[in-house]
């Protein structure tokens, strides 16, 4: 049988990326105009097989939307520009299963042998991570406003430590941030049409009332978000790279070319706070971004509770020599105590093949050292409500119930305790203000939750028994994804 990378090495690496970045495109495309819930973000192609030595026979072979970086990425490791056999349609079904044996090859089934179901749970939240991503692009729009609310938007968030975002994007790109924005959202639709961006014809954009939107400009955004064939070969985080830079830049050509349009909407999600956090470690400034994030991240806790709440449900709890959790909030039936963690789960971990000791230190830094602190405070409170321990993460997520289940120490015995990520909290307390019966069921389903199987379900699970789910915060004037794309329309009207 034919292998994958020797198979390979007769395309050029840019051939070959264009080729499946192209593939990108059509599989988004399908996925929007079916269904924007579709989670079907595959593609399939016909591949001849001989069945018992004689029989002729055609089978389908899937390629999902997240493999197109790892390809991309064993292309570049493996070949290069100056291979001259034609890529042909009919070549794809065979490149593909090929793909899915050296996936087979490089799986993680040997380490599941001798694993017990904590560490297979962890395997499966690394590879459910990435699925789910690629699955729902919705929690890109949200993802996008939060992060511009947070660090543009709110006058209610403290900056005063970090440095203004707009001199960042002004020693970057000669841009603030809203130019910056206006040109990113250029590159989108300038992608959504070629992989190759900078090819484009200026008649595409030069028609833009604001000046901004120019070739200077979009060739300085793209060539900030790209990397050579010899920064993917070294790179630490091997494909990962693609998640921060989706452009790579051809040997032979010297184009950019997109590596996959998902990588790309992705990057304009988390792209502010990627701008801030890799502009402090480039300039070797330690943890000060991080830290003072932490704190913008409280006083976001506080502006929610101020929004959703009445004054005197919720409070900061002061610090003790005993560490406790941050906050706590009353309602009628519960209360509900938060340690809040801005900390991100790492790159590696959120892959098909996860890296287990990134999982594992993540857990240890945001889960497990936090737990004694819910416990300090749950035994301050006397009375007869219920309470609920929450551990809330800025890390945008939907697989906690997996998270859950591959933490059974705290999860499993003590099925008052979960995780919440921040998107679930804005819906909960939406529910809260918008329909006082659904968020008690909520509450209640959360108080006596255990399924079938002794497990317990997830928030965003219970959200979403009780329809308690969808875009409920970033709306209205604090919907600058829609705001920011309308006056990036009228540019050119």
């Amino acid at each position: 049988m034919k292998n994958f990378i020797s198979f390979i090495k007769k395309y050029s690496t840019r051939d070959f990326i264009y080729l499946f970045s192209n593939k990108s495109i059509e599989i988004l495309k399908k996925q929007l105009r079916y269904n924007e819930k579709d989670m079907n973000c595959c593609m399939k192609f016909p591949l001849n097989i001989i069945k018992s030595g004689f029989i002729h026979k055609q089978v389908n072979v899937m390629l999902s939307a997240w493999d197109i970086q790892d390809m991309a990425y064993l292309s570049i490791r493996n070949s290069n520009d100056y291979r001259h056999d034609d890529l042909l349609s009919q070549d794809m079904g065979m490149i593909v299963n090929l793909y899915r044996g050296y996936e087979n090859e490089h799986s993680k089934s040997e380490f599941l042998k001798d694993a017990d179901s904590a560490d297979i749970f962890k395997i499966m939240m690394g590879m459910t991570y990435e699925q789910f991503k690629y699955q729902n692009l919705a929690w890109t729009i949200q993802n996008f406003c939060r992060n511009y609310h947070i660090l543009i938007g709110s006058p209610n968030i403290n900056r005063e430590k970090i440095i203004d975002i707009n001199q960042i994007t002004d020693e970057l790109f000669g841009l603030n941030v809203d130019e910056l924005l206006a040109v990113e959202m250029m590159i989108l639709w300038l992608c959504s049409q070629n992989p190759s961006p900078l090819t484009a014809s200026e008649k595409l954009y030069n028609r833009s009332e604001t000046g901004v939107i120019t070739k200077e400009a979009i060739e300085k955004v793209v060539g900030y978000y790209s990397v050579t064939y010899k920064d993917v070969r070294n790179s630490p985080i091997g494909k990962q790279i693609f998640y921060s830079k989706p452009f790579v830049k051809t040997d032979k050509t010297q184009e950019n070319i997109m590596v996959s349009f998902y990588l790309l909407a992705m990057t304009f999600a988390d792209g502010l706070y990627w701008l801030m956090r890799d502009y402090y470690r480039n300039n070797n400034w330690g943890q000060k971004f991080i830290n003072s994030f932490g704190e913008m991240f409280e006083d976001y806790f506080q502006e929610l509770a101020d929004t959703y709440l009445d004054e005197k449900q919720w409070f900061k709890i002061p610090v003790q020599k005993k560490k406790s959790a941050d906050y706590y909030v009353e309602f009628d039936n519960a209360i509900l105590l938060f340690e809040l963690k801005s900390g991100l789960l790492g790159i590696g971990a959120k892959q098909q093949v996860p890296d287990i000791q990134q999982i594992d230190t993540f857990y240890k830094r945001n889960i497990l050292e936090a737990y004694e602190q819910l416990k300090n405070s749950e035994e301050e409170f006397q009375g007869e409500k219920q309470i609920l321990k929450i551990f809330l993460l800025y890390e945008s997520a939907t697989n906690m119930q997996i998270i859950m289940a591959s933490i059974p120490d705290i999860f499993i015995n003590d099925k008052g305790c979960y995780i919440m990520t921040i998107e679930d909290l804005e819906m909960l307390l939406a529910t809260y203000r918008n329909d006082r019966e659904k968020f008690n069921k909520v509450i209640y389903t959360l108080l006596n939750n255990e399924n079938s199987e002794g497990r317990c379900e997830s928030v965003l699970k219970v959200l979403g028994d009780y329809d308690a789910i969808g875009d409920m915060h970033f709306i209205g004037e604090r919907d600058y994804y829609t705001n920011i794309l309308e006056r990036f329309k009228n540019c050119f009207r």
